[in-house]
């Protein structure tokens, strides 16, 4: 458990890892009923920093509703843990899970009122999720993603991550790094855990949200700091054909950053071009480390939390 750090957050109380157990009756492990969050903190010359800290476990708290959970936590006392747990634990970058799940006691599918609703925050440190200098290759999945007609999709629910298992695996076995989902009407959606965008030119284009596609807060701050850089950004339906012709094509998420595909389906995007990414990645950089000062109130410095 040492990768876990010493301490963890659950229910209000410090514990080590180790001491993290829970009964096997439990509703989460049977139902998938879990919600959570990846949020990522860097390390600055001002001590560790928390990238849009408020807006995750915001969403957090929008997931658990999409299935009529209350959290028993309000979104500043997890934000006071999530800080603490970094201090205590004495990283200076490290990714961080919320997460939440139900308990014991049930007896069917659906909890009842005395069904626990549990809160945990853990954190540990992460290195690169892909390479940011050679690139990744991709395929697109011979599943879909998963629609918003029959699972909320802009909920971060463990149950929507079968989905994303079975798309990434099936990639990995075949020899690629990630997986291109489509969605349930053949548009391009998104991959196993990032969203995706297409440059053309001077305009960059990504899937609109009807695409079985999360609102990423990196896909959401990527659109943002884009747009400063001057280009033009597009939300619409895109093709599959639309991968494979491409100027660049560039995957963002907590973990991910900004990556760039070099390759579909055996297909080169672009000459291994990663102008635009490598662009974006640079800034995104900056941003996450409290370097842009315009974005400055993304960043919470837990050394200055704690002090306050």
């Amino acid at each position: 458990m040492e990768q876990y750090g010493q301490w963890m957050w659950k229910d209000g109380a410090w514990i080590e890892p180790s001491d993290a157990n829970t009964s096997i009756m439990t509703h989460a492990i049977h139902y998938g009923s879990g919600f959570f969050e990846g949020i990522r903190a860097y390390h600055t010359e001002e001590g560790p920093a928390i990238f849009r800290l408020r807006e995750h476990l915001e969403r957090l708290v929008r997931s658990c509703a999409y299935y009529h959970v209350e959290l028993p936590y309000t979104v500043d006392e997890l934000e006071q843990a999530t800080i603490e747990l970094i201090e205590r634990n004495g990283f200076e970058a490290c990714y961080i899970r919320p997460f939440v799940f139900l308990g014991t006691p049930w007896q069917a599918l659906m909890p009842t009122q005395e069904t626990k609703v549990h809160v945990a925050i853990s954190c540990w440190p992460l290195g690169e999720y892909f390479s940011k200098t050679v690139g990744i290759r991709a395929k697109v999945a011979s599943y879909r993603r998963v629609s918003s007609t029959m699972m909320p999709m802009q909920a971060k629910a463990a149950a929507n991550y079968m989905n994303s298992q079975l798309l990434k695996g099936e990639a990995v076995r075949d020899g690629y790094d990630e997986a291109i989902a489509l969605d349930m009407n053949g548009n391009v959606s998104e991959a196993s855990v990032a969203n995706i965008f297409l440059v053309k030119g001077n305009k960059i284009f990504t899937p609109s949200l009807d695409c079985s596609v999360l609102d990423g807060i990196t896909r959401q701050t990527v659109i943002d700091l884009a747009r400063e850089e001057g280009f033009e950004i597009i939300e619409r339906h895109i093709g599959r054909d639309e991968l494979y012709v491409a100027d660049e094509i560039f995957l963002t998420g907590t973990a991910a950053e900004v990556t760039s595909v070099i390759e579909v389906d055996n297909i080169s995007i672009g000459g291994g071009v990663q102008t635009v990414a490598t662009t974006m990645l640079a800034r995104y950089r900056e941003t996450v480390t409290g370097q842009i000062p315009a974005h400055r109130d993304w960043i919470t410095f837990v050394k200055e939390a704690v002090k306050e």
